[in-house]
């Protein structure tokens, strides 16, 4: 895909550069990493306040391919992708216009970052460390999907934070997922997403739905289907580029960044 040549992406290209490739922000850099993403997105000619002209802007930007797609117009799921940059909850909330998004504090707390993200994406925020605020969460999401009939979605990222599953033990994946299944009967979507590039193909993999019961290992099926859907990718899967702590919190009681 045609590189843009602007002052915006140059910028954009720079700010992934000081991050070391990871796409990863935090507090102010937050700020500044999506205000130059708007930039490209408006050199583009497109209007970045526009939902339509982001999804348009940032699928161009960063090649996004989807593969076994379902029709998110006709149905009602728990997306349960992985989670490999900053990047995967404004890229993967603009596949369908009703994704209610659970989000860590650090970016729903940001009152400046919040003035551009609630224009295009419905965010709940979480504390991950809570164990009233994962109560709480199962109850927003019965709520979600029981006030409405609607085709409306869910998505969680069940590693709780940017990891590699290839490196992720069962255990240290959260059961949110599983829990807000078995309270709604909604199905659970797997989703393998690679670390968005604007130099390669960035590709959304979605598996067939699962419905999974009490008692059962989700952590270790979950892993089990996203591994699959890596693997079963042609040309291989590109390996996420991590920093050092996120690299490094594989386990359970490992801190959430």
């Amino acid at each position: 895909m045609a590189r843009i040549d602007t002052e915006g992406f140059a910028r954009f290209e720079a700010f992934i550069a000081g991050t070391g490739g990871t796409y990863v922000f935090d507090g102010d850099s937050a700020v500044r990493g999506i205000g130059t993403l708007l930039d490209v997105v408006r050199d583009m000619g497109l209007d970045p306040m526009k939902t339509a002209d982001l999804k348009e802007g940032l699928f161009f930007l960063f090649n996004i391919e989807t593969v076994h797609m379902p029709d998110l117009q006709g149905g009602r799921t728990i997306l349960a992708p992985n989670h490999v940059s900053d990047l995967d909850a404004p890229i993967l909330g603009l596949l369908h216009p009703r994704i209610h998004i659970v989000s860590k504090n650090d970016w729903t707390n940001n009152q400046e970052l919040r003035r551009f993200l609630d224009i295009h994406y419905d965010l709940y925020g979480f504390d991950r460390a809570s164990i009233q605020s994962l109560r709480a969460l199962i109850v927003d999401a019965a709520r979600y999907f029981n006030d409405s009939d609607e085709n409306r979605h869910y998505l969680v990222f069940s590693q709780g934070t940017i990891s590699d599953i290839n490196c992720n033990s069962p255990a240290r994946v959260s059961p949110i997922a599983q829990k807000i299944a078995l309270r709604t009967g909604v199905p659970i979507i797997p989703m393998f997403i690679e670390q968005p590039s604007i130099d390669h193909p960035t590709r959304i993999v979605f598996d067939g739905p699962m419905n999974p019961t009490r008692g059962e290992d989700f952590g270790a099926l979950w892993l089990e289907r996203l591994k699959a859907l890596q693997d079963g990718l042609d040309p291989p899967a590109r390996r996420p580029v991590l920093t050092h702590r996120h690299a490094h919190n594989n386990k359970p009681g490992d801190p959430f960044f």
